[in-house]
C-alpha cells in the first residue's frame, strides 16, 4: 500500500525580510526595495474589495507512479478570486463542475452564488474548494495548486518573510527578480506541521508593481513516513491583461510534482496544465469573513 503524500497550503495571520540586491545589477532609478514595495501595495490592493471575480478553468491533469500504471484526467472548473477579511488578503476557490466530460451535479455558477450569500460564504467556499482537491490524481495531494499562490505570498505584511535578489531586466523592462522564504512556520506546510520550503522567480513591471509571471518551487520532507518521503515540486503561471475587468488575470498555469521515498525506488509524480477563460465579475454587498 502507498503511503499519501500530502502538502497543503496553510493560510498565516500577520507575518513579519532582509532584502538583498544581486552583486551586479545595476538600475539607475529604481532599487529592489522600491520594486518590492510596489510588488506589495500591487498585490494589497489587488481588485475591487466589494466584488470578486469567476472564470472557466479547464485543467488536464497526468500522473505516473512506480506502482501503479499512468493515468489522465481532464477536470472543469469555476475558479473564483475573492476577498477575504479573515486573511486580510484575496484568495482563490475552485469548484469541479465536470470530469472527464462528466458533469458533477447542478454546479452552474454554484461558487459564485455560495459567496454573494450573505453568511457562511468563507466556510462553504473553503468547503466547494477542497472538496473538488478530491478529483485530483496521483497520491501526491495538494491544494495548493491554485494559479494565485504565489501571487498572493506578496502582500506588503508579508515581504519581511523573504529574501529577494534582481537577477535581470528583460527587454521589455521587465524586472527578474529570485526570491527565498526565510521566515518559520512556512506559509505552506504539510498536514503533519513539517515545513514546505518555498523559493521561485517573478516577474514584475516595475513602474506599477504589477506581477506578470510567477515560478513556485516547493520542497519538503514529510518525516511521518515510513520511510520517508521528500517531496518537490514547481508551478508556474502566466498572467494577462483582461480588458473587460482591467486587471491582471491568470492565463495559464503549468504543474510538476514528484515524490520519492528516502529509502528505496519507490516514486509518484504528476503534471498538469490549465487554462483560465470566461472571466466575468460579480458585485457583493460584502467581503467573505
Amino acid at each position: 500500500m502507498r503511503s499519501d503524500r500530502r502538502i497543503c497550503h496553510v493560510p498565516c495571520g500577520k507575518l513579519a525580510v532582509a532584502m538583498f540586491v544581486s552583486a551586479g545589477f545595476v538600475q539607475p532609478h529604481l532599487s529592489l526595495k522600491d520594486v518590492m514595495r510596489r510588488v506589495g501595495a500591487y498585490v494589497d490592493a489587488y481588485g475591487d474589495k466589494a466584488s470578486f471575480v469567476v472564470c472557466t478553468e479547464k485543467y488536464e491533469q497526468h500522473s505516473d507512479s512506480s506502482s501503479v500504471p499512468a493515468r489522465a484526467r481532464t477536470l472543469v472548473s469555476d475558479f473564483a478570486l475573492v476577498y477575504a477579511d479573515v486573511i486580510h488578503g484575496w484568495l482563490g476557490f475552485r469548484d469541479v463542475i465536470e470530469v472527464d466530460g462528466t458533469a458533477v451535479g447542478d454546479r452552474e455558477d454554484r461558487l459564485a452564488h455560495v459567496l454573494m450569500g450573505a453568511e457562511g460564504r468563507f466556510d462553504e467556499a473553503r468547503r466547494l474548494s477542497d472538496e473538488g482537491a478530491r478529483y485530483n490524481i496521483g497520491s501526491i495531494q495538494r491544494n495548493f495548486n491554485v494559479p494565485t499562490t504565489a501571487l498572493f505570498f506578496f502582500l506588503s505584511e508579508n515581504l519581511d518573510r523573504f529574501k529577494f535578489a534582481a537577477r535581470r531586466v528583460l527587454d521589455d523592462g521587465t524586472w527578474e527578480i529570485a526570491f527565498r522564504e526565510t521566515e518559520k512556520p512556512t506559509l505552506i506546510r504539510t498536514p503533519d506541521g513539517d515545513p514546505v520550503n518555498t523559493t521561485g522567480t517573478i516577474w514584475v513591471r516595475p513602474q506599477d508593481g504589477v506581477i506578470v509571471r510567477t515560478v513556485l518551487d516547493v520542497d519538503a520532507l514529510m518525516r511521518s513516513r515510513n520511510p520517508p518521503l521528500r517531496g518537490n515540486g514547481s508551478i508556474d503561471v502566466r498572467y494577462r491583461m483582461v480588458e473587460a475587468l482591467g486587471r491582471w488575470l491568470p492565463e495559464a498555469m503549468d504543474e510538476t510534482f514528484r515524490a520519492e521515498a528516502t529509502r528505496g525506488k519507490a516514486w509518484d509524480k504528476v503534471a498538469g496544465h490549465a487554462e483560465y477563460s470566461n472571466y466575468r465579475s460579480f458585485q457583493t454587498s460584502g467581503r467573505i469573513k
